[in-house]
């Protein structure tokens, strides 16, 4: 089953080359399939002649369409598109093979004369195969068929049997060629997914969902009265009930607008229930579709248009389907238009499987998802303790565990929890949940929760997980349904740390973002079952299935080594600074439960680096941590995704290297060729190695599943690789081959999955004291060692850079505070504990050093040091809180002492407050005290530290000011002066009550007795080698001591003592040697505490009796190397402005290491050139080169706004990695643009090289070059760029737009260009409110610039303001970042204009007199012309409907007279001729803070300026070339006055204002101080208006040169609303060279709907265009020939083929008019603009379909407007006679005769109006006939040429203003059985669209139902033509009814009857009326000769009596009335037979 397409030839394609002829190459796309042929070169006419074939995975279909492209290949740059179609493959299908031409659509969507001839055969399939969906299907057992899988049966866990996959690892064959076409469709789906998916922000957004609800088709049920409910997230929307059909047609809007973050927007389910309305009852469900809001956003353009859904019932899915809804549905996001969707048209033939919303041919099919949920570990405390401590009073032992966990799984809508486990931090549930789904689904990801159940309250959040469905299932051949585990799932969030108060970090425990912290995890199993449905939401695991959980659970030891390089960036914090690193749960410190591990560094001092920065000092001694974890066995699932990640790294680092290669201007092919083999090859490679095998246990049924399908895809990638190769070899097309190449990256990346990893991430935190600061998380796939070295993880055991920051911010105004708090260097490795001693190999050289450690610590009482009064004990650890004696610490098992105890003081301790600083700024405070009432002054001042300690002298006496000591190595550089910055008073002095308590006032009051002021002093380094010595002296005596001092023990610790210091403690460290590799050093106390009796002892709290020593890793000298940095700062482009200037003082600041360096400040700058060069020295770094080759330090670079006042601003900071030089010999750096991030968001670039160079010490090393001051060092030559003179061209025609600036209006603005260091200003403008245009607009300057693009410099654009008193401030500014695309080349285009001499006559150049008489009377003609007067039957709409997409609307007649089309722009006319900047450019003016993104930053535009640049290289040698830009080049700068015309035709999908989902549009329009608002014509409730409205407008360009067009609601008491706003610059239109003023006419018509519109005959219009393209006056040689630029026109050759209209005009203006349409001339066009509304930016709000004409009064008077006019709508009448009904539903059955009989009536009515009308009732027709003899009439108006009806009607009975509708005319007509109890009874129908209806059978035997189209049927063959009532007017015959209640149509009666419609004036001439009443004419109607048995019974009881029961029980009455007769005769002769007996006796006996 195949399609196999030869593409053959092609004519008449467009040139769009300047040089030569297009080169065409064919592009043939079928199912994501992609084919090409070869390039022709330089031809318009291609033939190809090559047949391509398409491999099909199911039949072909309706809806399948061939896509066509014709491109021009370019060698260099994006293919441009000659031409495009759609063929739609249903022909081919039907006849089997085709060869046809096809027309090719041009790129805006109009049809061009190109064409392509293309064959195609299509060999029909012996069967049909289905298709996966969504990954959500796939293929084998799971996907389908009759195997016992789909049953529901699973194979049992850790039995599954791996088959092949034992034993060594299998490679791949290669072998099996290429995929189906379901696979490519997959992979194409999700390689979308991903592309839309990664642009999206990480950050609240705005969003709009549109549901544009169209119409249904095949609902169940009868007389239905449907109604769409589309319920998205919360939110919801319906639309209006329609009437009594199940295929009704709406064509309403649905808005929900939504600011959430992208990934939650994606995950909301949206539900579209369509039901039915009953006033009497709750609406009833018909049906429903459900799906993520993430399966639309995911598709091309991000919507469905014309989509089909299948509606089923949720209740019940195997109930099959319930009917179809079309809709279409957009996910707009900012900056995403709208895809246009055709018109909405309701039609009987439509294919709805075609389009319909899931794969063809997928059945959906009920399943049941069932999650198992046996258990969790390590949940945190989520309750607080308040008791725990008083049970212990009362002896209570065990402590509660203080969490309440349930678990809850959530899908599609779907939510199912587990029961909540009181008081279990490990809980077990052992619990299933099955949720009932249909497959494939629409949702993909599986929400997995643990919440903290709370009797108080809402409950917690511990953590939220996530399950992607299309990460555990798979589509395409190799294909498998979901399925997932058993297997434990980690969950992160907040930090671990229970507080009482409120997690401010609860929403990341939530999931909205990525979690910081490990909190638990679950084991989870997942499976989907096919075919049935849960019969229960809950139940208990079996006890059997909780025991084969034991593979799963069985744990292996890993070991998790950690070694330090360096902390750098360490932000100033009070507390040591420490890091943690942990594993889920293991290491963290802060944790109680947690067993004691060596997983912290020794808390550590920051030290200042000099500059800016804090760094640890941890120098030659590197701290290292080590801890043992027990997790699951991964090693199989690890190493698979590690060697998938190796060759996805390997093959993306080759493709962008090609594409490196590729992007240079003058790249070498060969280079690229040659590079692309090298990376096919070692795509070969790595394919070609084995992949690991399966385990022999513990494996689950995905790891089987997914390791065939990557065995799968990978196969099949090695096997297109291959030829690839091949082919490469062959002919290395370098842009196809390179496409092959993404696409196989594409799809590796897409197998890089592993979701069942259970060993959790490492996070490294940063600790101050116990608080945790900053954090980051590395994937411990990435740091698993593995002997196999493509198996090991990416960062494993390699020296990494690392960046911590803290936990994400919710909110967008929060970012400012989260900032990146430390950079750590260090070394990871994570592997089995069975391969600990790899990981010595793999660290850097030194010792490691293993310390057992404790703490002295003592108090201070009455100045004396000692143990009384310690709050702590004696010797403990770091905290305090554990007691840790010397004699305590026993050497563990395996390891043993290396010495004795010695005192080892914190690493700060030898580095001063001045370390590292050349100033430093010392400071003394002056205090002074007083008795209260008493003045200042009386006693004695004393000076002392910022601490209040006295300033002390060597002779212990206290000093003051003048006697404070400069410190060794320092000399003064400034005298004493009290500082005024503080809050202090004018002398400097504060205020408080006593200084011990502090709380200074900068005002002075009676109750305050102390006061002091800040003396400050600056001193600067001097270098004495005598001081250094007695430094490092001093230094050493410190440290033997080792005391650090705080004021109390829990305080922040200080080297120098002073004296409020109450608390002082020292560190004690012991070696340990290790003698057992396999032995942990933990040090255990159990036995010491037993020991002890003593009570502090008994009492003394310890939380855990384990202890961890410390680790270092050891640097010896020889193990030191010395390097130097040079960081050459050349410049930065396009910073963010932070000063209210809109420009800032940008420096920056360099950290490499522990080491900073800081550039030059320049002054108002935002693309700032430094040319320096940072030179850093003497650096010292550990290990061998080698290592620091491979992974050298990072550098990371900010950069600060300077300010004078306040803190300086953050502008942005970016990372390089150095360029590691260990020889001379290594080539030097070159110059590359780094991006420069701002809080996530894109700040600018720098331009720079960064080099580290060993300093071996055998060679001198030169220092860079300095500055011309000397101050310091530039960028050195070979290293900046080789510059070049090149010409910098401006034309600064004019400012627009202005604000204020300082509250005074901008009226004389100057322009200041500065590039290069060159700048030149223009003349002021004199009075820019008159005429704001330049009055010498030119500027022309030479500056040296780079040669290289790349490295050219910025083009800063200054805006100043000439004011009084000399003043010019600058109002604005715009710089053009790179002046690439302003390179011009300056050489003029050579024209030559053809002479023809002598031989042209006079009348071939006639005078200008003659010229301007016979300009004259032509325009009389086209204004006098009798014909002009005659009434066309075309008007404007003719002409619009006939260039658009709506064929129900276009009247063929006007195409057949071959009338003019307009160009139909589906978006601004700007976008089609490049914005309109070939003459001018305007640019944005910025001011004030923020970036210069014009979309995001609009409050920070000031102004326009209108301009162009061009940049041109000047020759070294030889003349300069002329100058592009001169005077006689450009327009006069003058005003000019014009009338502007806007045409508004109509709006579409307007967003609505109203509570009723519409708005009430209209239109405002305003140009400068003109407005007109257009509220009276307010259109009432709709979503889509026509206005057909014109407004003029008087305008002076260039002072009202924004045209802006307002669509407003209408509100009749509240303010009107806007609805959205577009704007159009009316002077681009005006100097454009596109002649954008008013649209060119294809054709010059003297009268009619094409009559001649411009200013200017068409002739003027073509000299006036040579003129400006200097291609020389036209040539007319006759009426009929002439030439333009060397080119011969002939009118004769151009008009043959036509169809020409009546009316046209002269000759040579005809021939003038043609040749101005081929000269790209702004055509006669409507153009569709998008509306904009600031509260949504950034998404469109409608369009709005307008034109604009320009006309200038300069160039004469401005012609007659175009009438459009909405058409006004003719009265109409439909008349309908219904005659007899024949073989109607007998629908109910007599009580009294068991008859089966029916009281028929028809009704019926024209859809949307309000009138029913019906017939009477024929009572008890027995056989389904009834007679009527009855006429509806339904007055209407229509438009016959757009064939709609106008409805105009309130919706409500409270509604204000009639809603007007344009509907197809349908009318409905049913048949009722009517009851006179019960409701009527519902017996058929029967939809008759009157522009489409069958005609009438002559006998009630010929009439079926097939004689209706039926939509679910499209194999059905209708009977009879179709024929259009309006054509017709009048029609008898018989018709059928039908009812579809079960969804099949059957049939339920036959009516005769009479259909006609009437115009208004027939409708006069011919009266009728309603039913039989007067007129009763026009055909006369009689009484209906109905049977003597149609009666109402109740009515009539006599004839009740005769012909129902005297007919049926007669015989029953006569025996009836004889057997009483009868009975009563028997009474009486019983009653009287005793009397008479008696008499009888006594008669006898007695005579």
């Amino acid at each position: 089953m195949s399609l196999e397409v030869t593409v053959k030839s092609a004519s008449s394609l467009p040139n769009v080359e300047r040089w030569s002829k297009s080169d065409p190459m064919a592009v043939l796309v079928f199912q994501n399939e992609k084919k090409k042929t070869k390039v022709i070169d330089n031809n318009l006419d291609p033939e190809w002649n090559q047949s391509f074939t398409f491999a099909l995975s199911s039949p072909l279909g309706g809806g399948d369409k061939l896509e066509v492209k014709v491109y021009d290949y370019e060698r260099i740059g994006r293919n441009r598109l000659l031409g495009e179609t759609n063929i739609p493959l249903g022909d081919v299908a039907r006849a089997g093979s085709t060869d046809t031409s096809y027309t090719l659509k041009a790129k805006d969507g109009s049809m061009s004369k190109a064409k392509i001839n293309i064959a195609m055969a299509y060999k029909a399939p012996e069967g049909a195969a289905g298709g996966g969906g969504g990954g959500s299907s796939g293929g084998g057992q799971e996907a389908g068929g009759d195997d016992d899988a789909d049953e529901g049966e699973t194979v049992p866990l850790g039995d599954v049997d791996a088959g092949d996959e034992q034993g060594e690892g299998e490679r791949l064959s290669g072998e099996g060629g290429k995929t189906s076409a379901a696979t490519e469709q997959a992979r194409h789906k999700a390689r979308q997914k991903r592309s839309a998916r990664s642009q999206l922000p990480d950050k609240p957004t705005d969003f709009q969902v549109r549901f544009h609800i169209i119409e249904a088709k095949k609902l169940i049920g009868g007389n239905l009265q449907p109604v769409v409910k589309v319920i998205c997230g919360k939110d919801v929307e319906q639309t209006s009930t329609q009437k009594g059909t199940n295929a009704p047609f709406w064509d309403e809007m649905v808005y929900f607008n939504f600011k959430v973050l992208p990934k939650d927007m994606l995950d909301k389910v949206c539900e579209i229930k369509v039901l039915t309305a009953n006033f009497l009852v709750k609406d009833s469900l018909i049906g429903s579709f459900k799906f993520d809001l993430g399966l639309v956003y995911d598709e091309p353009e991000h919507c469905f248009i014309h989509k089909w859904l299948l509606l089923t019932d949720p209740y019940d899915p195997s109930g099959g389907s319930k009917g179809y809804l079309k809709i279409s549905i957009h996910v707009l996001g900012p900056g995403d238009e709208p895809k246009p969707s055709p018109p909405s048209i309701s039609s009987d033939n439509v294919d709805i499987e075609a389009n319909l919303l899931r794969p063809s041919g997928v059945r959906l099919q009920a399943g049941t998802m069932s999650i198992k949920i046996y258990r969790a570990e390590d949940l945190p405390q989520m309750d607080p303790g308040y008791f725990e401590g008083i049970k212990k009073l009362f002896g209570a032992t065990a402590q509660k565990e203080l969490v309440d966990p349930y678990t809850v799984v959530a899908f599609a809508g779907h939510k199912g929890r587990t029961d909540v486990i009181w008081n279990e931090m490990t809980p077990e549930w052992n619990h299933q949940v099955n949720l009932g789904v249909r497959f494939p689904s629409m949702c993909d990801r599986v929400k997995l929760y643990m919440k903290d159940k709370d009797k108080i309250g809402k409950d917690d959040y511990i953590g939220t997980t996530y399950i992607h469905l299309s990460e555990i299932s798979a589509p395409g051949d190799n294909g498998f349904l979901p399925t997932f585990g058993p297997v434990f799932v980690n969950i992160y969030g907040s930090p671990r740390e229970f507080t009482d108060l409120p997690d401010k970090y609860e929403y990341l425990n939530m999931g909205k973002l990525p979690g910081v912290s490990y909190r638990g995890r679950v084991m989870i199993e997942l499976d989907v079952k096919i075919g049935k449905l849960p019969t229960e939401r809950h139940e208990d695991i079996k006890l059997v299935e909780q025991k084969k959980l034991t593979p799963y659970l069985r744990r292996r030891k890993y070991k998790l080594n950690v070694a330090f390089d360096s902390a750098t960036m360490v932000y100033p914090i009070d507390s040591p600074v420490e890091f943690e690193i942990s594993i889920g749960n293991y290491g963290n410190k802060l944790d109680k439960f947690v067993p004691a591990t060596s997983s912290t560094t020794q808390p550590t001092n920051p030290v200042y680096d000099g500059c800016k920065y804090h760094y640890l000092p941890w120098l030659d001694t590197k701290p290292c941590v080590t801890m043992n974890c027990d997790w699951e066995d991964n090693t199989y699932r690890i190493e698979s995704l590690n060697i998938l990640l190796h060759m996805t790294e390997k093959l993306e680092a080759g493709v962008k290297a090609v594409k490196d290669i590729i992007q240079l201007e003058d790249y070498d092919l060969t280079e690229a060729g040659a590079r692309l083999l090298v990376t096919i090859e070692q795509l070969i490679e790595n394919l070609e190695q084995p992949m690991p095998v399966l385990p022999e246990q513990g494996f689950t049924k995905l790891d089987v599943n997914l390791r065939k399908y990557r065995m799968g895809e990978l196969n099949t990638i090695l096997y297109e690789a291959r030829h690839l190769l091949q082919a490469h070899g062959a002919s290395p097309d370098i842009e196809s081959n390179l496409y092959e190449c993404e696409d196989y990256l594409h799809r590796l990346y897409s197998l890089c999955v592993e979701p069942q990893n259970s060993v959790p991430d490492v996070v490294i935190w940063m600790l101050s004291g116990n608080k945790r600061v900053a954090s980051h998380r590395i994937a411990s796939h990435r740091v698993m060692y593995s002997p196999t070295a493509k198996a090991r993880g990416k960062d494993s055991g390699k020296m990494q850079t690392i960046f911590l920051s803290p936990p994400a911010v919710e909110k967008e105004e929060e970012l400012k505070n989260r900032k990146e708090r430390s950079q750590v260097r260090l070394q990871i490795w994570l592997g089995l504990a069975k391969y600990q001693s790899e990981w010595r190999n793999e660290t850097p050289s030194g010792e490691v050093a293993v310390y057992a450690e404790t703490y002295e610590n003592q108090a201070c009482i009455f100045g004396k040091w000692g143990t009384f009064g310690l709050l702590r004990p004696n010797f403990s650890d770091a905290r305090g809180k554990r007691k840790l004696k010397k004699e305590y610490f026993v050497a563990p098992e395996g390891w043993q002492w290396h010495n004795d105890w010695f005192i080892n003081p914190e690493l700060s301790v030898e580095f001063d407050a001045d370390e590292g600083l050349n100033s430093f700024q010392e400071d003394i405070y002056e205090h002074e005290i007083r008795l209260p009432f008493t003045g200042w002054g009386h006693h004695e001042a004393y000076w002392a530290d910022v601490r209040g300690d006295k300033l002390m002298g060597r002779d212990e006496k206290p000093l003051t000011r003048d006697q404070f000591e400069c410190s060794e190595g320092w000399a003064w550089s400034t005298q004493w002066q009290f500082d005024l910055n503080g809050a202090v008073d004018e002398d400097g002095w504060e205020y408080c009550i006593e200084a011990g308590l502090g709380g200074w006032a900068s005002s002075e009051r009676n109750i305050h007795l102390c006061r002091r002021r800040r003396w400050v002093r600056t001193r600067v380094r001097t270098y004495d080698p005598k001081v250094a010595e007695r430094k490092i002296a001093k230094r050493q005596k410190r440290i033997v001591e080792g005391w650090e001092y705080a004021r109390l023990p829990n305080f922040s610790y200080h080297t120098t003592e002073h004296t409020l210091d109450l608390a002082r403690r020292r560190r004690f460290h012991r070696k340990l040697i290790n003698v057992d590799p396999s032995k942990p050093p933990i040090f255990y106390f159990a036995e010491e505490k037993k020991k002890k009796k003593k009570k502090d002892e008994e009492d003394d709290d310890q939380d855990d009796s384990a202890s961890a020593p410390r680790m270092f890793l050891t640097y010896t000298d020889n193990e030191t190397h010395t390097y130097q940095l040079r960081a050459y700062i050349y410049q930065a482009r396009e910073l963010h402005g932070r000063d209210k200037s809109g420009l800032s003082d940008p420096y920056g600041i360099m950290s490499f290491n522990r080491y900073s360096a800081r550039t030059n400040v320049l002054k108002a700058n935002i693309c700032p050139t430094w040319d320096q060069t940072l030179w850093v020295e003497s650096i010292k770094l550990f290990g061998d080169p080698s290592s620091v080759l491979q992974s050298p330090p990072v550098i990371h670079i900010e950069f600060f706004d300077k300010d004078t006042i306040g803190s300086n601003e953050l502008l942005g900071c970016t990372k390089a990695v150095p360029t590691v030089r260990l020889n001379p010999k290594t080539p030097q750096p070159r110059l590359d643009w780094y991006p420069i991030i701002r809080y996530t968001k894109p700040a600018g670039e720098l331009l720079a090289a960064f080099e580290l160079i060993l300093d071996s010490g055998d060679q001198m090393m030169l220092a860079p070059p300095k500055s011309k001051d000397g101050k310091y060092f530039i960028v050195p030559t070979g290293i900046r760029p080789v510059l070049q003179k090149t010409r910098i061209e401006v034309l600064c025609w004019g400012v627009r737009d202005m604000k204020k600036y300082q509250l005074l209006s901008v009226t004389s603005p100057l322009v200041e260009i500065e590039c290069g260091g060159t700048v030149v200003r223009t003349q002021p403008i004199k009075d820019a409110s008159k005429d704001p245009n330049f009055p010498d607009p030119i500027i022309s300057f030479d500056v040296f610039l780079p040669k290289e693009d790349l490295y050219a410099p910025p083009l800063n654009i200054r805006v100043c303001d000439k004011r009084a008193f000399g003043r010019q401030p600058m109002v604005g500014t715009h710089v053009i970042g790179s002046l690439k695309t302003y390179y011009t080349d300056p050489t003029p285009e050579k024209i030559v204009v053809e002479s023809f001499g002598a031989a042209q006559d006079a009348a071939t150049h006639p005078e200008p007199a003659q010229v301007e008489a016979q300009k004259q009377l032509e325009e009389e003609k086209l204004d006098a012309d009798p014909d002009n007067k005659k009434e066309s039957p075309f008007d404007w709409w003719s002409m619009y409907y006939a260039s658009g997409n709506d064929d129900t609307k276009i009247q063929p007649e006007y195409m057949e007279e071959g009338y003019d089309l307009l160009k139909m722009f589906h978006t601004e006319v700007e976008e089609q001729f490049d914005y309109f900047t070939d003459f001018a450019e305007t640019f944005p003016l910025y001011r004030g803070k923020g970036s210069r993104d014009p979309d995001e930053s609009e409050g920070q535009v000031c102004g326009y300026l209108k301009g162009a640049v061009k940049v041109y290289p000047l020759p070294p040698d030889g003349p300069a070339p002329e100058k592009i830009l001169s005077t006689h080049s450009v327009p006069s700068t003058s005003a000019e006055e014009c009338v502007v015309r806007v045409y508004v035709i109509k709006a579409n999908d307007l967003q609505p204002q109203d509570p009723n989902g519409k708005s009430d549009p209209f239109i405002k329009v305003k140009i400068g101080k003109e407005k007109i608002s257009d509220e009276d014509n307010f259109i009432p409730n709709t979503l889509n208006p026509i206005f057909g409205r014109m407004f003029e407008l008087p305008a002076t360009l260039p002072i009202d040169r924004t045209l802006e067009i307002t669509v407003m609601d209408h509100d009749l008491l509240s303010a009107n609303d806007l609805i959205g706003t577009t704007k159009i610059d009316l002077e681009n239109r005006y100097l454009t060279k596109h002649m954008a003023l008013a649209g060119l006419p294809q054709s010059f018509a003297k009268s009619g709907p094409n009559k001649w519109r411009l200013q200017h005959l068409p002739r003027e219009l073509l000299s006036e265009v040579c003129k400006r393209r200097r291609y020389g006056d036209p040539v007319f040689h006759s009426p009929t020939q002439c030439t333009v630029n060397n080119i011969l026109y002939n009118l004769d050759e151009i008009e043959a083929s036509k169809t020409l209209p009546k009316e046209l005009g002269e000759p040579d203006q005809r021939l003038a008019l043609h040749i101005l349409n081929g000269m790209g001339l702004v055509p006669e066009h409507v153009e569709r603009r998008s509306l904009y509304n600031p509260a949504y930016p950034k998404i469109e709000q409608g369009t709005l379909e307008m034109w604009v004409d320009i006309f200038p009064k300069s160039l004469g008077p401005a012609p007659e407007p175009v009438d459009i006019s909405p058409r006004k709508p003719e009265k109409f009448e439909l008349r309908i006679v219904v005659y007899n009904t024949v073989d109607v539903t007998l629908d109910e059955t007599s009580f009294v005769t068991g008859e089966q009989m029916s009281d028929i009536y028809v009704k019926g009515w024209l859809r949307g109006m309000d009138e029913t009308q019906k017939t009477d009732v024929h009572y008890r027709s027995m056989d389904g006939d009834g007679n009527f003899n009855w006429r509806f009439v339904y007055p209407f108006e229509y438009i016959a040429s757009e064939q709609v009806m106008v409805v105009s009607k309130k919706e409500h009975f409270w509604s204000l203003d009639k809603t007007v509708k344009h509907l197809q005319p349908r009318l409905t007509l049913q048949v009722w059985d009517n009851d006179l109890f019960n409701p009527d009874d519902f017996l058929g129908t029967m939809d008759i669209n009157l522009l489409c209806m069958p005609e009438g059978t002559r006998n009630a035997r010929s009439c079926n139902i097939n004689m209706f189209p039926d939509p679910g049927n499209p194999d059905q063959k209708l009977k009879g033509r179709m024929v259009s009532l309006f054509q017709k007017k009048r029609m008898k015959g018989f018709w059928p009814f039908y009812n579809e209640a079960d969804g099949e149509r059957v049939l339920a009666g036959k009516v005769e009857m009479e259909i006609e419609v009437l115009t208004e004036e027939e409708v006069q001439l011919r009266p009728a009326g309603k039913a039989r009443d007067d007129p009763n004419m026009n055909p006369h109607l009689e009484e209906p000769n109905r049977p003597a048995t149609s009666f109402l019974w109740i009515m009539s009881p006599f004839k009740t009596l005769r012909f129902i029961i005297w007919r049926h029980y007669k015989w029953y009455i006569i025996f009836g009335i004889i057997l009483v007769l009868f009975i009563i005769l028997l009474a009486i002769w019983i009653y009287s037979a005793p009397s008479y007996f008696m008499e009888w006796m006594t008669d006898t006996i007695l005579p």
